[in-house]
């Protein structure tokens, strides 16, 4: 599990916030949700993308919850996490990443 804590700069709007592995296969499963900033405790049951409205200069946060479900090599190079926030028109408005592995 990791968080993200975001800003928006710009104007208010809808974005879908969903998590990947980018181009790499990598053997995980990954659900997240919004979480309330002050106790991180989830504001919705985790799922593979939050629909969300966003108001201009808010500081929403994020769980991502991630499960192994085979070997994940240290491979910072290759194996990450992405976390994207998409418009309506899938665009994207912000993105972010951490290296992941499994013990």
């Amino acid at each position: 599990m990791f968080a993200v804590a975001t800003v928006n700069v710009g104007a208010s709007g809808p974005i879908t916030v969903t998590a990947d592995t980018g181009a790499a296969a990598v053997p995980l499963s990954i659900s997240l949700c919004r979480t309330n900033p002050t106790t991180g405790v989830c504001l919705g049951a985790p799922t593979s993308a939050v629909a969300t409205q966003i108001t201009a200069n808010a500081t929403p946060t994020f769980g991502v919850f991630i499960k192994g479900i085979g070997t994940v090599l240290f491979d910072p190079a290759h194996n990450r996490i992405f976390v994207r926030f998409t418009d309506p028109g899938g665009v994207t408005r912000g993105a972010t990443s951490v290296a992941v592995r499994t013990h």
